[in-house]
């Protein structure tokens, strides 16, 4: 158990070193967001039934930060990122927006 929490934190610096990007500080802000995401997801889908259209605004945006904002740390405070991180970022951000989308019309 040893080896691997040394591992981990070995790997850790790695990326810190070479990406200029701390994995604790992307995780934090990528977790940290959930609440806010799930709250705005809630915010919208009662704005649309109650026909609220400021609220639906105002919670998109909230929900488009929360998803976005890792990925805008490491866009701004990143160097040397590797070319899949995009493409694995693009591709939760077009999932999450789809499934937002699938969840919205459904409610």
């Amino acid at each position: 158990m040893h080896f691997i929490i040394e591992y981990l934190k070995n790997r850790f610096a790695r990326i810190e070193v070479d990406y200029g990007v701390n994995p604790v500080i992307f995780a934090i802000i990528y977790f940290g967001g959930a609440p806010f995401f799930w709250l705005a997801i809630y915010k919208i889908i009662t704005g649309l039934k109650n026909k609220k259209i400021d609220q639906v605004r105002i919670f998109g945006i909230v929900l488009g930060i929360t998803t976005i904002a890792p990925f805008i740390y490491v866009a701004i405070f990143g160097h040397n990122v590797p070319f899949w991180f995009w493409v694995f970022g693009s591709a939760i951000l077009i999932y999450t927006f789809y499934n937002v989308m699938s969840r919205v019309k459904k409610s």
